[in-house]
């Protein structure tokens, strides 16, 4: 189960004022703020070319990513991933990530894999399985 502060409950609430989309999950990143909405509710939260997320990000004075919750852990870890696309494809209890090279691979796994343990991470909240890099 997942527990929230006061101040991400706050948060929470202005985002959902703000875009109209419903959060499924919000946790603070670092410098980012990351909302995961639920599914199909994305484009109300970048109606008006993301001016609402702008003007949400100013309030915060923090940057803020967004992405789109999907019940297939496939399509969901490809959300996770955007803008890169590589083929992921569901495995028994594992989710394989092919690269189509080396620059991709790269920039999936991170300097010293942070990318990639903060994309399990995320996965690992919603979904009992495991990633691999191929």
């Amino acid at each position: 189960m997942i527990q929230y502060d006061m101040q991400i409950i706050g948060l929470i609430n202005v985002f959902e004022k703000n875009t109209g989309a419903k959060v499924k999950d919000c946790f603070n990143d670092g410098d980012v703020l990351v909302f995961v909405v639920q599914q199909k509710e994305l484009k109300k939260a970048l109606e008006n070319k993301g001016e609402k997320v702008r003007r949400l990000s100013a309030i915060t004075k923090k940057r803020i990513r967004i992405i789109e919750f999907n019940e297939d852990p496939v399509k969901f870890v490809l959300n996770l991933l955007y803008p890169l696309r590589p083929e992921v494809s569901l495995e028994e209890d594992h989710v394989l990530i092919k690269g189509k090279d080396a620059r991709e691979k790269g920039q999936i796994f991170g300097r010293e894999k942070t990318n990639f343990k903060h994309i399990q991470s995320i996965v690992h909240k919603y979904f009992k399985i495991e990633l691999k890099v191929v």
